[in-house]
């Protein structure tokens, strides 16, 4: 058997054909390239503040820890009371949370919580399920520990998203 050697020594190059044939190539793979950048993008922009979200609670929810336990407890018994969190200017000047149980409105000097020029708002109420099975006439909460769940909503281009957490404050008698 003889073997031939492959050599190239054409001089003539590549035919236009040829290149917009490996240019039109490159540009469907590219394209779907581009595409997994795109979602990938995306999908981390939203987990960043969802994430954020889940701080805000969070630190709402420390924030109602360090209240008066007793007057918490008290007014979430009421089943129809929820609790907004709001920034807003102490006399000082100092930004600082404030609590507005249902029916009160923000002063003017108070706004949403914002996290990176987003507005988080956060509500605080007692579980779903807590709610069904408590009777406050009867004492059936705990007399250490209140259930909270806290939602924080914010809106990106217009679409509102949310997240929940769920946690519970404990009374100064355990802390």
């Amino acid at each position: 058997m003889k073997r031939k050697k492959l050599l190239i020594t054409s001089s003539e190059g590549l035919t236009l054909v040829e290149v917009l044939l490996s240019l039109t190539i490159l540009g469907i793979v590219l394209m779907g390239t581009m595409k997994f950048f795109s979602q990938a993008y995306t999908f981390t922009n939203m987990n960043e503040k969802k994430t954020a979200a889940v701080n805000v609670a969070r630190n709402a929810l420390m924030h109602i820890e360090k209240e008066n336990f007793i007057e918490v407890r008290d007014k979430f018994q009421d089943e129809s009371e929820s609790l907004k969190i709001f920034i807003c200017k102490n006399s000082e000047g100092k930004t600082i949370y404030k609590n507005f149980w249902n029916g009160e409105s923000p002063e003017s000097d108070c706004s949403p919580i914002q996290v990176n020029n987003i507005e988080y708002n956060v509500t605080i109420n007692l579980p779903k399920n807590e709610v069904e099975n408590t009777n406050p006439a009867k004492g059936e909460h705990s007399s250490f520990f209140v259930p909270l769940e806290a939602t924080v909503t914010w809106e990106i281009n217009g679409k509102e998203e949310s997240t929940e957490i769920e946690g519970e404050i404990k009374s100064e008698d355990l802390r």
